[in-house]
């Protein structure tokens, strides 16, 4: 049986799709900050690692390469998306 990953693929270069991928990982529960490292985040309820080592490299790519492609418009599509998750209405409209 194969298993399909938790982390969405990687976004292209376009802002539409880095907002995209943010939305996804929103939705699945699964944003953290782009400035932590993936394999230091771990499970409030548990306390155990939130991503598995594969996961994790996988999360370091698409950050690597979304600062690349965008710079800080990282962070604020990011802060756009923990927002949401905490129940504050963004302030403004991603660009």
């Amino acid at each position: 049986m194969l298993l399909s990953s938790r982390i969405p693929p990687r976004p292209n270069k376009s802002f539409f799709a880095m907002n995209r991928w943010f939305n996804k990982m929103y939705q699945s529960g699964l944003l953290y900050h782009p400035d932590d490292a993936a394999e230091n985040i771990v499970s409030v309820a548990t306390g155990e690692p939130l991503f598995t080592k594969d996961e994790c490299g996988e999360l370091d790519k698409a950050m690597a390469d979304m600062f690349e492609h965008h710079g800080d418009k990282v962070y604020e599509v990011g802060l756009h998306y923990a927002q949401k998750a905490l129940g504050i209405k963004p302030d403004r409209v991603l660009t």
